[in-house]
């Protein structure tokens, strides 16, 4: 009777957490079910309050980052639902996938939750069975042996140290505060010129906007470029950069010379490390394992760390980042001291709401390294923020890696009649970017066309939601995600977008 009634609970105790993750993902439901957000019109009315409430305020940099998009564009869906009711708003939003986690992720939870109940297995198993202890900062210690082999066989990187996150958005948090500076001082420019005030972060528009947020909120920066708008003379007291690509692929020249401006006589640079996406996020390009070379090396001769992305490392449609001297390597990254690499379990393995990510950072030249020293200081950051993430999310991201990665691709491969049906859903456009990388497509409106009006008229008369490309530097664009619905649905929700395109940008 004991057994049974542990068994149910641990069914309840799945059930529940199963029930919450799918409804923080906010996806596939054709009648999409819409947490409702707290409305940022809160901040605006505090940037304008008298003067007696300035006695309680908030940080100049939090007033001044990016309102976040995903709970914008939920609260615009929110304002339609009753009008769609019967037939739903589809949302091509946010960046999630249509598929649930593999059963070895779940598994690995049901066995978890009932060595906990069982007090002797418990015991037996030792502390690496217990759920509701902390677990060392930088991770569970069988899944960072695991993610080990994981960047050893598929990633080609040799014994890194790895660094468990709660999402790949911490893990970049991370990086901003463990290696930019309030002020850089190492320099003998006069004070107050660009070169001498905060260290800086490079991103490239179209921009994930999370990153420009982070650094926003971190080190500042109301700089955030615009189409033929990268003017950073203006940024010298905040920490970003925004640099300009062509279809999505960075502007190196651009770049190299942004590096040399901020060189330093001591041989250090005042931008302090630089971004990429791949496969790009807004972008949904892939970039090629020559490029990724380029920029690798050219951080390098300048002495700037680099910060790989590869939140969509399973999402590279035609192997484009595929090295033809590791062919076996299934997404090669580069083995250099100065790269940090960000990976995660929320795309590929459908795991979202346990927001589990993890770093990867070079362990070269032992503890006289860069990548090491960069991973001692960080779990200082770490220490701070989250102190580990969730046991239980790393026991179930331990678990969904036995599936393999095969069982990823199989899941990609069901995107591709949603990518084809979205991509021609947007050929009318006057600019298409992407479609050969992670899951998004971006498409240029017509002239003095308000992307932000745009994405609300569609939610509104078509059922449909797209992210404003104004939230990514791209004002006058929008982006798409044709992951979020199982192919039937996107069919569906592709033609509204078709048919909302065709209408709204009538002459």
């Amino acid at each position: 009777m004991q057994l049974i009634c542990g068994r149910f609970l641990v069914m309840a105790m799945i059930f529940s957490f199963c029930i919450s993750t799918t409804k923080s993902l906010s996806i596939r439901s054709p009648a999409l079910r819409v947490i409702k957000p707290r409305s940022t019109s809160i901040a605006l009315k505090m940037s304008s309050s008298s003067s007696s409430q300035n006695k309680f305020k908030i940080s100049n940099r939090t007033m001044q980052t990016l309102d976040p998009c995903v709970i914008l564009m939920k609260q615009i869906i929110s304002q339609h639902e009753d009008k769609w009711k019967d037939d739903g708003i589809f949302s091509l939003a946010q960046g999630v996938v249509h598929w649930k986690p593999p059963k070895t992720a779940y598994e690995a939870l049901a066995n978890a939750a009932q060595a906990n109940l069982d007090e002797n297995m418990v015991t037996a198993a030792g502390d690496g069975a217990i759920i509701h202890t902390y677990c060392p900062d930088e991770g569970y210690p069988p899944l960072i042996a695991s993610l080990k082999d994981k960047l050893e066989q598929q990633n080609g990187l040799q014994t890194p140290h790895v660094m468990v996150t709660s999402g790949a958005n911490q893990a970049y948090v991370n990086c901003v505060i463990t290696l930019m500076d309030e002020v850089d001082n190492d320099s003998n420019h006069e004070k107050g010129s660009p070169q001498e005030m905060i260290s800086k972060c490079v991103v490239f528009e179209p921009y994930y906007f999370n990153h420009v947020m982070a650094i926003q909120g971190v080190r500042g920066g109301n700089n955030c470029g615009g189409i033929a708008s990268t003017d950073d003379s203006k940024s010298h007291a905040e920490g970003l950069l925004v640099g300009p690509t062509q279809q999505g692929k960075p502007d190196l020249t651009w770049l190299r010379s942004r590096l040399e401006e901020y060189k330093k006589p001591s041989g250090s640079n005042g931008i302090r490390m630089v971004t990429l996406v791949n496969p790009g996020n807004p972008t949904g390009v892939s970039l090629s394992h020559a490029f990724l070379k380029e920029i690798a090396q050219l951080t390098k001769e300048y002495g700037v760390w680099l910060i790989m992305d590869c939140t969509y490392e399973h999402f590279d449609i035609y192997s484009n980042n595929r090295d033809s001297e590791n062919p076996n390597i299934a997404y090669p990254c580069l083995d250099q001291e100065h790269i940090i690499h960000i990976f995660s379990f929320s795309k590929g393995y459908a795991m979202a709401g346990f927001r589990t990510g993890y770093l990867a950072f070079s362990s070269k030249n032992g503890s006289e390294g860069k990548g090491t020293l960069a991973y001692e200081q960080m779990l200082k950051t770490q220490d701070t923020i989250a102190i580990c993430t969730s046991r239980i999310s790393q026991m179930a991201a331990l678990g969904a890696l036995q599936a393999g990665r095969e069982w990823v691709n199989d899941q990609v491969k069901t995107l591709e009649v949603g990518r084809n049906a979205i991509l021609e859903a947007m050929s009318s456009l006057e600019e298409i970017i992407g479609g050969s990388g992670a899951m998004y497509v971006m498409g240029k409106l017509p002239n003095s066309t308000d992307d932000k009006q745009f994405a609300s008229s569609l939610v509104e008369h078509f059922g449909v939601a797209v992210i404003p490309g104004s939230f990514c530097g791209y004002p006058g664009w929008i982006r798409v995600c044709y992951s979020n619905l199982p192919p039937e649905l996107c069919l569906e929700a592709a033609s509204r977008l078709k048919r909302g395109i065709l209408e709204l940008t009538k002459k």
